[in-house]
């Protein structure tokens, strides 16, 4: 009967040692990924700081790069106008 309860007990050390080896690594592993996680976290948010960054300036940045539709279309007719005027002007130079 105590070679039987000898067996149980290096049966259930055994298995002991080895849930708790499993449960050591699985739990190690958790970590890492926790780790993992949090730098990306910080990455990412360093990465929607700079976005964030970039539109900004870029949104400062366009009215020095482009101009309005309504302002074009302004200065055209500006231009055409001008333009008119000094045809006019040459047609004039040249009937004399």
């Amino acid at each position: 009967m105590m070679e039987s309860q000898d067996l149980l007990n290096v049966a259930f050390g055994a298995i002991s040692v080895l849930a708790g080896w499993v449960f050591k690594m699985v739990w190690g592993r958790v970590k890492d990924i926790e780790d993992d996680v949090e730098d990306l976290q910080k990455h990412h948010e360093n990465d929607l700081k700079q976005v964030r960054r970039e539109m900004s300036e870029l949104a400062l940045s366009l009215p020095e790069k482009y101009v309005a539709k309504q302002d074009l279309n302004k200065l055209e007719e500006f231009i055409n106008e001008r333009f008119n005027k000094l045809e006019v002007k040459l047609d004039q130079i040249n009937k004399s």
